[in-house]
């Protein structure tokens, strides 16, 4: 066996018309395939360079919408009390969010693609929290608690946006006039609404230790 396969090698020369043409076509294949290769990796960074852009506009724009939001419940506290007043503060919630239906989530990673799909989550228990002070707290109680979700939905989408715009080389955001300082602001009303509650929360804590006291005079010791 030996000598008739090394029979075939000193037959088989590289300088054959067969040999170069089977070795020049191995050479195109790795170069078209390489190629492709190239080509495909290059369609799918632009792809997911779109959907990122495409995606953290969405994230900006719900924000917007939330500070419209806020403005909404403002006005319906500082209404006076009656039957506008009621309309306008039933007319305030947290606005509903959803990535659009054409966004190509397969272009992503999974982590980024967890990420995305835990915010509409958030939002929609925010929007079960506002509606829980809808049905069971008072007016000013309500409005005052759209206002603070709003802000924090509309921080988070902005943090969000600027994340997966830096993660996917995308264009830093360039707000309009009007929203350049809208996280600056969004971040100084959470500051203030939070001390704003945490003051109240101690204030009701104090006066129901005074009622306790009140309602308990003094009692003398237990004789033994």
């Amino acid at each position: 066996m030996w000598p008739e396969l090394l029979s075939f090698l000193q037959y088989f020369r590289w300088n054959t018309p067969a040999t170069l043409a089977l070795t020049s076509a191995a050479v195109g294949s790795v170069a078209s395939l390489a190629w492709i290769s190239v080509r495909d990796a290059a369609v799918r960074k632009r792809q997911r360079h779109d959907t990122a852009l495409e995606v953290a506009s969405s994230l900006e724009s719900y924000a917007r919408t939330c500070r419209t939001m806020m403005h909404k419940a403002a006005w319906a506290a500082s209404a006076p009390a009656g039957t506008v007043s009621r309309v306008a503060s039933n007319s305030v919630s947290v606005p509903a969010f959803a990535y659009s239906e054409k966004l190509q989530w397969q272009v992503l990673s999974r982590k980024v693609i967890s990420e995305l799909r835990e915010y509409p989550a958030t939002v929609h228990s925010a929007r079960e929290h506002v509606n829980s002070f809808r049905e069971f707290g008072e007016q000013l109680d309500l409005c005052a608690q759209v206002e603070y979700e709003c802000a924090k939905a509309a921080k988070s989408a902005l943090t969000l946006a600027r994340v997966i715009r830096r993660r996917h080389g995308a264009a830093k955001w360039r707000p309009v006039t009007t929203d350049t300082a809208l996280e600056r602001e969004l971040s100084d009303f959470i500051a203030t609404a939070e001390q704003k509650r945490r003051a109240s929360l101690q204030g009701r804590t104090d006066l129901a230790i005074d009622s306790q006291v009140t309602a308990r005079p003094f009692e003398p010791p237990l004789s033994a």
